[in-house]
């Protein structure tokens, strides 16, 4: 089986002229661990693209393309399409890059002749896809489903008379952020005007929500889900070790999270409950929660990752056995986990 692992930021998609952002470094982190869990299971090679800005691809044993600009990347990635049997996206769901990256493939595909064996493409569809990247829309969705969420309003930062809606502390990010992209928290009339200085000019006014900060753990936990809508595997909840400036910039965590056996249940229960609340969510999928410090066994869903996530980093050290198998072969028995926890950088 040949696997294409396209990684959008450190792969050649980037169109910035810097590279020196967290998105890349996550990026880059998974795709090699990625690629080294995929290359060690039987009848499996992996082909990966590469931004030749970045010098050295550190992935090993497999077939890299080095790219020059975003224009090259594109012509890879759709021949590497057309030349495996699956394709596992690596793509902030910012600027819809994920939901492109979905759809290219649909297309590329759709017009290729028929195989024997079809492309696999290892993801959520277009449609869950389109949901979970749009953090003002899945709200609505999970709430009319009673899925416990923050509630959640568009923020204007252009707009200087709108004001935060509740009146105590409120977290100011972007819709469709990925990786603590342009996060605020806002406390005060200062951070209300440094939140709206900065977003105004990054981005359009309409690209931003506000929700009420939860003061709490901040938890995330992985789910594998067929192609069927099926749960394949729940993993052990993880603890993620924000920083403490107001941005919430994500540093790594530990696995597992140092909570009760009764609030991991919960966490766990909530997440399923939330992927099973959105159709065509498959794949690897993350999911972003908070535990109440006033409610320890009442998780918050925040957030759905329809993607690889950066935790991966800590699952992998926390099992001996190999997670992209249970993706890529149905017969692959359930992931053990060991009793220890790891922690792990970003």
């Amino acid at each position: 089986m040949r696997v294409f692992v396209s990684e959008f930021v450190c792969g050649g998609g980037w169109p910035e002229a810097s590279l020196e952002t967290s998105l890349a470094r996550e990026g880059q982190a998974m795709l090699a661990a990625l690629i080294e869990d995929i290359t060690t299971i039987p009848g499996c090679d992996v082909v990966t693209t590469w931004d030749s800005r970045l010098g050295q691809c550190p992935a090993r044993d497999c077939d890299v393309r080095m790219v020059d600009s975003a224009v090259d990347e594109l012509a890879q990635f759709r021949e590497l399409i057309r030349d495996s049997d699956a394709v596992w996206v690596i793509a902030p769901e910012s600027n819809a890059e994920l939901l492109k990256r979905a759809l290219l493939f649909r297309l590329v595909n759709d017009t290729e002749p028929p195989r024997s064996s079809p492309r696999r493409f290892l993801g959520a569809s277009d449609r869950a896809i389109m949901l979970a990247s749009d953090k003002l829309p899945l709200a609505a969705w999970l709430r009319e489903r009673s899925i416990p969420t923050p509630e959640t309003l568009p923020f204007n930062p252009a707009d200087r008379q709108s004001e935060v809606h509740w009146p105590g502390p409120t977290v100011i990010k972007r819709r469709d952020g990925a990786g603590s992209q342009d996060m605020f928290l806002v406390r005060d009339g200062f951070d209300l005007w440094n939140a709206r200085h900065e977003l105004g000019r990054l981005h359009e006014p309409e690209t931003f929500i506000q929700q009420p900060f939860i003061a709490g753990k901040a938890l995330s936990v992985t789910m594998l889900i067929g192609e069927d809508g099926s749960v394949i595997e729940i993993f052990p909840v993880a603890e993620q070790h924000l920083s403490e400036d107001g941005h919430f910039k994500y540093r790594g965590g530990r696995i597992l999270a140092d909570i009760s056996p009764e609030s991991a249940h919960a966490v766990q229960q909530l997440a399923e409950q939330a992927c099973g609340a959105v159709p065509g969510l498959t794949g690897y999928v993350g999911c972003d929660l908070v535990l109440p410090d006033n409610r320890p066994v009442e998780p918050i869903l925040i957030e759905i990752n329809p993607r690889l996530t950066s935790s991966y980093l800590g699952y992998r050290q926390l099992t001996d056995d190999n997670i992209p198998a249970r993706l890529l072969h149905a017969n692959t028995p359930a992931l053990r986990w060991k009793s220890e926890a790891v922690t792990f950088t970003v």
